[in-house]
Protein backbone atom coordinates (compact mmCIF):
# COMPACT_ATOMS: atom_id res chain seq x y z
CA UNK A 1 0.00 0.00 0.00
CA UNK A 2 1.42 3.37 -0.99
CA UNK A 3 1.04 6.32 1.35
CA UNK A 4 2.45 9.80 0.87
CA UNK A 5 5.44 10.66 3.07
CA UNK A 6 4.30 12.50 6.20
CA UNK A 7 5.62 16.00 5.39
CA UNK A 8 5.68 17.39 8.92
CA UNK A 9 7.36 14.35 10.44
CA UNK A 10 9.96 14.02 7.66
CA UNK A 11 10.95 17.69 8.10
CA UNK A 12 11.16 17.35 11.88
CA UNK A 13 13.16 14.15 11.68
CA UNK A 14 15.64 15.79 9.34
CA UNK A 15 16.30 18.94 11.36
CA UNK A 16 14.90 19.04 14.91
CA UNK A 17 17.94 17.53 16.65
CA UNK A 18 20.45 19.77 14.88
CA UNK A 19 19.09 23.30 15.47
CA UNK A 20 19.59 25.68 18.38
CA UNK A 21 15.94 26.77 18.44
CA UNK A 22 12.85 24.72 17.61
CA UNK A 23 10.09 27.26 16.93
CA UNK A 24 7.68 24.92 15.18
CA UNK A 25 6.93 22.30 17.85
CA UNK A 26 3.22 22.05 18.59
CA UNK A 27 3.50 20.88 22.19
CA UNK A 28 3.40 22.81 25.46
CA UNK A 29 6.39 22.76 27.82
CA UNK A 30 6.14 19.13 28.96
CA UNK A 31 5.19 18.21 32.49
CA UNK A 32 7.58 16.19 34.62
CA UNK A 33 6.30 13.66 37.15
CA UNK A 34 7.52 15.95 39.92
CA UNK A 35 5.62 18.93 38.52
CA UNK A 36 2.51 16.82 37.99
CA UNK A 37 2.58 15.78 41.65
CA UNK A 38 3.16 19.37 42.73
CA UNK A 39 0.23 20.88 40.87
CA UNK A 40 -2.18 18.01 41.60
CA UNK A 41 -1.32 17.66 45.29
CA UNK A 42 -1.10 13.87 45.00
CA UNK A 43 0.88 12.11 47.73
CA UNK A 44 4.33 11.29 46.33
CA UNK A 45 4.85 8.17 48.43
CA UNK A 46 1.41 6.82 47.54
CA UNK A 47 2.08 7.37 43.84
CA UNK A 48 5.48 5.69 44.11
CA UNK A 49 3.93 2.71 45.87
CA UNK A 50 1.21 2.45 43.22
CA UNK A 51 3.74 2.57 40.39
CA UNK A 52 6.31 0.25 41.93
CA UNK A 53 3.69 -2.37 42.76
CA UNK A 54 1.96 -2.17 39.38
CA UNK A 55 1.98 -5.51 37.60
CA UNK A 56 3.51 -5.18 34.13
CA UNK A 57 0.80 -7.19 32.41
CA UNK A 58 -1.63 -6.21 29.63
CA UNK A 59 -3.93 -4.50 32.10
CA UNK A 60 -7.41 -3.47 31.02
CA UNK A 61 -7.58 -4.10 27.29
CA UNK A 62 -9.86 -1.14 26.40
CA UNK A 63 -7.91 1.12 28.74
CA UNK A 64 -7.52 1.65 32.47
CA UNK A 65 -11.02 2.42 33.85
CA UNK A 66 -9.80 5.55 35.64
CA UNK A 67 -8.21 6.78 32.42
CA UNK A 68 -11.34 6.24 30.34
CA UNK A 69 -13.50 7.81 33.05
CA UNK A 70 -11.20 10.83 33.07
CA UNK A 71 -11.48 11.14 29.30
CA UNK A 72 -15.28 10.87 29.46
CA UNK A 73 -15.31 13.79 31.90
CA UNK A 74 -13.98 16.04 29.11
CA UNK A 75 -17.30 15.67 27.26
CA UNK A 76 -20.94 16.47 27.94
CA UNK A 77 -22.56 13.26 26.66
CA UNK A 78 -19.82 10.61 26.55
CA UNK A 79 -19.74 7.70 28.99
CA UNK A 80 -16.66 5.67 29.94
CA UNK A 81 -17.84 2.80 27.74
CA UNK A 82 -17.80 5.14 24.73
CA UNK A 83 -14.07 5.83 25.12
CA UNK A 84 -11.23 3.61 23.95
CA UNK A 85 -7.55 4.10 24.74
CA UNK A 86 -5.13 4.35 21.82
CA UNK A 87 -1.43 4.69 21.13
CA UNK A 88 -1.34 8.47 20.97
CA UNK A 89 -3.50 10.71 18.84
CA UNK A 90 -1.96 9.17 15.72
CA UNK A 91 -3.20 5.78 16.87
CA UNK A 92 -6.70 7.16 17.39
CA UNK A 93 -6.70 8.68 13.92
CA UNK A 94 -5.26 5.66 12.14
CA UNK A 95 -7.64 3.19 13.81
CA UNK A 96 -10.60 5.38 12.99
CA UNK A 97 -9.69 5.77 9.33
CA UNK A 98 -9.07 2.07 8.69
CA UNK A 99 -12.33 1.25 10.47
CA UNK A 100 -14.54 3.77 8.66
CA UNK A 101 -13.01 4.04 5.20
CA UNK A 102 -13.02 1.34 2.51
CA UNK A 103 -11.62 1.52 -1.02
CA UNK A 104 -13.90 3.60 -3.22
CA UNK A 105 -15.59 5.45 -0.34
CA UNK A 106 -16.06 9.19 -0.72
CA UNK A 107 -14.33 11.35 1.90
CA UNK A 108 -14.30 15.14 2.16
CA UNK A 109 -11.33 16.71 3.97
CA UNK A 110 -11.11 20.28 5.24
CA UNK A 111 -7.61 21.69 4.72
CA UNK A 112 -5.08 22.73 5.82
CA UNK A 113 -4.92 20.05 8.46
CA UNK A 114 -2.73 17.43 10.08
CA UNK A 115 -1.79 15.24 7.14
CA UNK A 116 -2.70 11.92 8.71
CA UNK A 117 -6.44 12.59 8.63
CA UNK A 118 -6.50 12.88 4.83
CA UNK A 119 -3.47 10.93 3.57
CA UNK A 120 -4.52 7.73 5.34
CA UNK A 121 -8.00 7.65 3.73
CA UNK A 122 -6.38 8.45 0.40
CA UNK A 123 -3.94 5.55 0.82
CA UNK A 124 -6.84 3.18 1.55
CA UNK A 125 -8.35 4.12 -1.81
CA UNK A 126 -10.95 6.69 -0.85
CA UNK A 127 -12.17 9.17 -3.43
CA UNK A 128 -11.08 12.46 -1.88
CA UNK A 129 -12.50 15.95 -2.20
CA UNK A 130 -11.01 18.95 -0.42
CA UNK A 131 -12.26 22.28 0.93
CA UNK A 132 -9.63 24.82 1.97
CA UNK A 133 -10.25 27.21 4.84
CA UNK A 134 -10.25 30.78 3.57
CA UNK A 135 -7.85 33.26 5.17
CA UNK A 136 -9.57 36.49 6.24
CA UNK A 137 -8.73 39.45 8.46
CA UNK A 138 -10.71 37.88 11.31
CA UNK A 139 -9.38 34.33 10.97
CA UNK A 140 -9.80 31.28 8.78
CA UNK A 141 -13.33 30.59 7.57
CA UNK A 142 -14.94 27.43 6.21
CA UNK A 143 -17.28 28.10 3.30
CA UNK A 144 -20.23 25.94 4.33
CA UNK A 145 -21.80 26.20 0.89
CA UNK A 146 -18.70 24.67 -0.69
CA UNK A 147 -18.75 21.89 1.91
CA UNK A 148 -22.45 21.19 1.38
CA UNK A 149 -21.94 21.05 -2.39
CA UNK A 150 -19.35 18.28 -2.02
CA UNK A 151 -21.08 16.12 0.59
CA UNK A 152 -23.63 13.65 -0.77
CA UNK A 153 -25.43 10.55 0.54
CA UNK A 154 -22.44 8.60 -0.81
CA UNK A 155 -20.00 10.52 1.43
CA UNK A 156 -18.72 8.18 4.12
CA UNK A 157 -16.99 10.85 6.20
CA UNK A 158 -16.03 14.49 6.60
CA UNK A 159 -12.61 14.87 8.24
CA UNK A 160 -11.00 17.94 9.81
CA UNK A 161 -9.15 19.12 12.89
CA UNK A 162 -10.26 21.66 15.47
CA UNK A 163 -8.58 23.68 16.92
CA UNK A 164 -6.75 23.74 13.63
CA UNK A 165 -3.16 22.74 13.00
CA UNK A 166 -1.41 24.63 11.32
CA UNK A 167 -3.50 27.84 11.42
CA UNK A 168 -4.42 28.01 15.12
CA UNK A 169 -8.01 28.81 14.18
CA UNK A 170 -11.06 27.47 16.04
CA UNK A 171 -14.45 26.65 14.53
CA UNK A 172 -17.29 28.49 16.24
CA UNK A 173 -19.97 26.35 17.85
CA UNK A 174 -22.47 27.70 15.32
CA UNK A 175 -20.29 26.63 12.39
CA UNK A 176 -19.74 23.20 13.94
CA UNK A 177 -23.50 22.76 14.29
CA UNK A 178 -23.93 23.64 10.61
CA UNK A 179 -21.33 20.99 9.75
CA UNK A 180 -23.29 18.50 11.84
CA UNK A 181 -26.44 19.32 9.86
CA UNK A 182 -24.58 18.67 6.58
CA UNK A 183 -23.21 15.36 7.89
CA UNK A 184 -26.50 14.21 9.41
CA UNK A 185 -28.63 14.79 6.33
CA UNK A 186 -26.19 12.61 4.37
CA UNK A 187 -25.65 10.05 7.17
CA UNK A 188 -21.90 10.74 7.05
CA UNK A 189 -19.43 10.39 9.89
CA UNK A 190 -17.95 13.66 11.14
CA UNK A 191 -14.39 12.85 12.22
CA UNK A 192 -12.48 15.53 14.07
CA UNK A 193 -8.88 15.45 15.23
CA UNK A 194 -9.36 17.34 18.50
CA UNK A 195 -5.79 17.02 19.78
CA UNK A 196 -5.74 20.73 20.72
CA UNK A 197 -9.19 20.78 22.31
CA UNK A 198 -8.82 22.34 25.74
CA UNK A 199 -6.56 25.08 24.40
CA UNK A 200 -9.07 27.50 22.88
CA UNK A 201 -7.58 30.75 24.12
CA UNK A 202 -10.73 32.34 25.52
CA UNK A 203 -12.72 29.34 26.77
CA UNK A 204 -10.42 26.33 27.17
CA UNK A 205 -12.56 23.38 26.11
CA UNK A 206 -14.60 24.24 23.03
CA UNK A 207 -17.38 22.04 21.65
CA UNK A 208 -16.70 18.48 20.50
CA UNK A 209 -18.26 16.68 17.55
CA UNK A 210 -18.82 13.67 19.83
CA UNK A 211 -21.26 15.75 21.89
CA UNK A 212 -22.92 17.50 18.97
CA UNK A 213 -23.58 14.50 16.73
CA UNK A 214 -24.40 10.83 17.22
CA UNK A 215 -21.96 9.93 14.40
CA UNK A 216 -19.33 12.42 15.51
CA UNK A 217 -15.96 10.83 16.23
CA UNK A 218 -13.59 12.74 18.51
CA UNK A 219 -9.88 11.92 18.30
CA UNK A 220 -7.99 13.07 21.38
CA UNK A 221 -4.49 13.08 22.80
CA UNK A 222 -2.62 13.60 26.06
CA UNK A 223 0.19 15.23 24.06
CA UNK A 224 -1.10 18.78 23.58
CA UNK A 225 -3.66 20.15 26.04
CA UNK A 226 -2.21 17.98 28.82
CA UNK A 227 1.49 18.53 27.95
CA UNK A 228 2.23 14.80 28.28
CA UNK A 229 3.41 13.69 24.84
CA UNK A 230 5.78 11.22 26.46
CA UNK A 231 3.03 8.95 27.77
CA UNK A 232 2.06 8.28 24.12
CA UNK A 233 -1.64 8.08 24.86
CA UNK A 234 -4.69 9.14 22.92
CA UNK A 235 -8.32 8.12 22.67
CA UNK A 236 -11.38 7.75 20.50
CA UNK A 237 -14.72 8.98 21.84
CA UNK A 238 -17.96 8.28 19.99
CA UNK A 239 -21.60 7.45 20.72
CA UNK A 240 -22.08 5.35 17.58
CA UNK A 241 -22.23 1.76 18.86
CA UNK A 242 -21.60 0.13 15.47
CA UNK A 243 -18.44 2.16 14.89
CA UNK A 244 -17.13 1.42 18.39
CA UNK A 245 -17.71 -2.31 17.92
CA UNK A 246 -15.87 -2.25 14.61
CA UNK A 247 -12.93 -0.20 15.87
CA UNK A 248 -12.33 -2.77 18.62
CA UNK A 249 -11.79 -5.40 15.93
CA UNK A 250 -9.06 -3.40 14.18
CA UNK A 251 -7.52 -2.39 17.50
CA UNK A 252 -7.04 -6.05 18.47
CA UNK A 253 -4.82 -6.49 15.41
CA UNK A 254 -2.73 -3.37 15.93
CA UNK A 255 -2.11 -2.72 19.61
CA UNK A 256 -4.16 -4.94 22.02
CA UNK A 257 -3.62 -2.51 24.93
CA UNK A 258 -1.59 0.45 26.11
CA UNK A 259 1.01 0.54 28.87
CA UNK A 260 -0.35 0.42 32.40
CA UNK A 261 2.25 2.87 33.75
CA UNK A 262 1.38 5.42 31.07
CA UNK A 263 -2.34 5.14 31.74
CA UNK A 264 -1.80 5.44 35.50
CA UNK A 265 0.15 8.69 35.07
CA UNK A 266 -2.39 10.07 32.59
CA UNK A 267 -5.19 9.18 35.01
CA UNK A 268 -3.62 11.42 37.65
CA UNK A 269 -3.59 14.36 35.24
CA UNK A 270 -7.20 13.75 34.24
CA UNK A 271 -8.29 13.41 37.86
CA UNK A 272 -6.95 16.94 38.37
CA UNK A 273 -7.76 18.23 34.89
CA UNK A 274 -8.68 21.71 36.07
CA UNK A 275 -5.29 22.28 37.72
CA UNK A 276 -3.39 20.83 34.77
CA UNK A 277 -5.42 22.86 32.30
CA UNK A 278 -4.86 26.04 34.28
CA UNK A 279 -1.09 25.51 34.11
CA UNK A 280 -1.18 24.84 30.38
CA UNK A 281 -3.63 27.62 29.53
CA UNK A 282 -1.51 30.15 31.42
CA UNK A 283 1.53 29.13 29.39
CA UNK A 284 -0.39 29.14 26.11
CA UNK A 285 -2.15 32.47 26.64
CA UNK A 286 1.01 34.26 27.74
CA UNK A 287 3.05 32.85 24.87
CA UNK A 288 0.34 33.65 22.33
CA UNK A 289 0.35 37.28 23.49
CA UNK A 290 4.15 37.48 23.24
CA UNK A 291 4.10 35.89 19.82
CA UNK A 292 1.39 38.25 18.54
CA UNK A 293 3.36 41.26 19.77
CA UNK A 294 6.42 40.00 17.92
CA UNK A 295 4.45 39.35 14.73
CA UNK A 296 2.93 42.83 14.84
CA UNK A 297 6.45 44.27 14.85
CA UNK A 298 7.60 42.38 11.76
CA UNK A 299 6.75 44.30 8.56
CA UNK A 300 7.60 41.37 6.29
CA UNK A 301 5.12 39.05 8.00
CA UNK A 302 1.33 38.92 7.98
CA UNK A 303 -1.08 36.58 9.73
CA UNK A 304 -4.70 35.82 10.47
CA UNK A 305 -5.70 35.77 14.15
CA UNK A 306 -4.89 32.49 15.90
CA UNK A 307 -7.50 31.56 18.49
CA UNK A 308 -6.55 28.17 19.89
CA UNK A 309 -3.91 25.51 20.13
CA UNK A 310 -0.21 26.33 20.15
CA UNK A 311 0.55 27.28 16.55
CA UNK A 312 0.12 30.06 14.01
CA UNK A 313 0.75 30.39 10.29
CA UNK A 314 2.60 33.60 9.39
CA UNK A 315 2.97 34.55 5.71
CA UNK A 316 6.22 36.12 4.46
CA UNK A 317 7.20 38.44 1.62
CA UNK A 318 9.99 36.97 -0.49
CA UNK A 319 10.71 35.34 -3.82
CA UNK A 320 11.79 32.25 -1.89
CA UNK A 321 9.51 29.23 -1.68
CA UNK A 322 8.49 28.12 1.80
CA UNK A 323 10.96 25.23 1.61
CA UNK A 324 13.80 27.55 0.54
CA UNK A 325 12.87 30.09 3.21
CA UNK A 326 12.86 27.55 6.04
CA UNK A 327 16.01 25.77 4.82
CA UNK A 328 17.83 29.11 4.64
CA UNK A 329 16.88 30.13 8.16
CA UNK A 330 18.06 26.75 9.45
CA UNK A 331 21.37 27.18 7.68
CA UNK A 332 21.95 30.81 8.68
CA UNK A 333 20.26 31.07 12.10
CA UNK A 334 19.81 27.48 13.34
CA UNK A 335 16.09 28.07 13.86
CA UNK A 336 13.54 25.41 12.90
CA UNK A 337 10.27 26.48 11.24
CA UNK A 338 7.78 24.29 9.36
CA UNK A 339 7.45 25.21 5.67
CA UNK A 340 3.98 25.73 4.30
CA UNK A 341 4.50 23.32 1.41
CA UNK A 342 4.00 20.33 3.73
CA UNK A 343 0.40 21.58 4.15
CA UNK A 344 0.00 22.26 0.40
CA UNK A 345 0.43 25.99 1.08
CA UNK A 346 3.07 28.49 0.01
CA UNK A 347 4.73 31.70 1.25
CA UNK A 348 4.05 30.74 4.85
CA UNK A 349 5.45 28.69 7.71
CA UNK A 350 4.08 27.15 10.91
CA UNK A 351 5.39 28.42 14.21
CA UNK A 352 4.80 26.89 17.62
CA UNK A 353 5.03 29.18 20.63
CA UNK A 354 4.47 27.06 23.74
CA UNK A 355 7.10 24.30 23.78
CA UNK A 356 10.39 26.10 24.53
CA UNK A 357 11.13 27.97 27.78
CA UNK A 358 10.12 31.60 27.39
CA UNK A 359 13.63 33.01 27.31
CA UNK A 360 14.64 30.50 24.64
CA UNK A 361 11.56 31.32 22.57
CA UNK A 362 12.40 35.03 22.71
CA UNK A 363 16.02 34.38 21.75
CA UNK A 364 14.86 32.29 18.80
CA UNK A 365 12.46 35.02 17.67
CA UNK A 366 15.31 37.53 17.77
CA UNK A 367 17.24 35.35 15.34
CA UNK A 368 14.22 35.19 13.05
CA UNK A 369 13.91 38.98 13.22
CA UNK A 370 17.55 39.36 12.23
CA UNK A 371 17.02 36.96 9.33
CA UNK A 372 13.93 38.85 8.13
CA UNK A 373 15.68 42.21 8.38
CA UNK A 374 18.37 41.03 5.95
CA UNK A 375 16.02 39.09 3.67
CA UNK A 376 15.75 40.44 0.15
CA UNK A 377 12.42 40.46 -1.60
Amino acid sequence: MYIKPFGVERWLSKYETTVDYNLTSTSIMPLSINELLEITGEDEEKVKEDLFSLKLNYGSIEGRPEYRLGIASLYQTIQKEQVISTNGGVGASHLTMVTVVEPGDHVVAILPAYQQIYSVPESIGAKMDYVFLEKTASGYVLDLNKLAALVTPQTKAIVFNNPNNPTGDVMTDERLEKMVEIARVNDSYLICDEAYRGLTHDVGFSASVADLYEKGISLGSMSKAFAMAGVRLGWIACRDAKFMQDVHVYRDYTMISNGGIDEYVASLALKHKDAVQQRNMEITQRRAALFKKWLDGEPKLSYAPFKGGTVALPYFESNLSSEEFCAKIIEEKSVLLMPGFVFDLEKCFRMGYAREPEEKMIAGLERVSDFLAKLKQ
